[in-house]
Parts: C-alpha cells; structure tokens; sequence
C-alpha cells in the first residue's frame, strides 16, 4: 500500500507541476487564426484552377490528377504550406502519388493518366515523397533530366527532393 500512496503523490505533484510551468500568452493563437479548409481549397482553385470535389479535395483533367489538402497544423500552413499532416497519406491503388512532406506526409497529389498532365507541382510546393500505387509499370521522378527515383509497381520513396517531372509507363 506505502508504494501506491507514493505513487499516487508522485503523480499529484506532476500534475501540478505542469500546471504551474504551462506557459500562458497574451498573443496566443486560436483556432480563429487557421485557415479554413474552405478558405484552402477556394486559394488552390483561384491559383491552379480545377473544382473542388470534396471537402478537402481539387480535381483537374477529369479526376486524372487530384489534390488531397491535409488538415492544417499552424496558423501559417496554406494550400501550399509544408505542413506535418496528422498521419501519413496512403496513395490509392492504381495511382502514383506525390507528397509534400517526406514519409507520405502533407498534401497528395494524386494521379491515374499516364503520362499526367498536371505536372507542375506548385500546387503542393515541392515534392519530398512518391508512391507508386499501380500493378503495372515504373514510375521515374525527375529533377531536370537527372531520374531521382524510380519506383517498381507498390513501391515508394520516403524522402526525394528537387523532383521537377514525375512520368510513368
């Protein structure tokens, strides 16, 4: 019994202790200072052009190529923001897919056509990780004419940089 009183003070006292040492702001931030999902997908379309077809989602070439906005974690991040998403994407099967964090993390931007024609990654700002989601054919990221990665069918890379071009065949 002496060790669970011992115990339950222990913990009293650390409980405490993080309310004592908890730092408290005048300029805190709220849930007022992060853009909406709305406010993200409206910027997307007003940049890049597409519809939104979710709440969370743009769409371009016919549902080719989709845009999947992770949830915001700043009052900074934006459509193109990189942002720490609260768990990792997964590329949807028969699709190849970049990301904008490394891991599969952050905004996704997904494609079926091969070759896509929304190749431009602006949307998402740079690419940091690509799956390649198909049963057939190799995936090759590109920086400039340089392969960055090449990717067999169900395959991935958790952390690229500079990919200009993603092609697939």
């Amino acid at each position: 019994m002496k060790s669970k009183s011992a115990l339950s003070v222990l913990m009293a006292a650390s409980v405490a202790a993080l309310g004592v040492f908890a730092p408290v702001s005048a300029t805190a931030v709220g849930p007022e200072d992060y853009p909406s999902m709305a406010e993200r997908v409206a910027q997307v379309v007003a940049e890049h052009g597409g519809e939104q077809t979710g709440w969370n989602q743009v769409s371009w070439d016919g549902g080719d190529t989709v845009l999947t906005l992770a949830p915001t974690a700043g009052p900074t991040a934006g459509p193109t923001a990189t942002i720490a998403p609260l768990a990792a994407a997964t590329c949807t099967a028969g699709k190849y897919c970049v990301y904008s964090q490394i891991t599969y993390g952050g905004n996704e931007l997904a494609f079926t056509a091969c070759p896509a024609t929304q190749t431009s990654f602006g949307v998402i700002g740079s690419v940091r990780s690509i799956k390649n989601a198909r049963t057939s054919s190799t995936v090759r990221a590109y920086a400039g004419t340089t392969v960055r990665a090449t990717l067999s069918p169900g395959a991935g890379s958790a952390n690229v940089s500079g990919v200009t071009k993603v092609t697939c065949g």
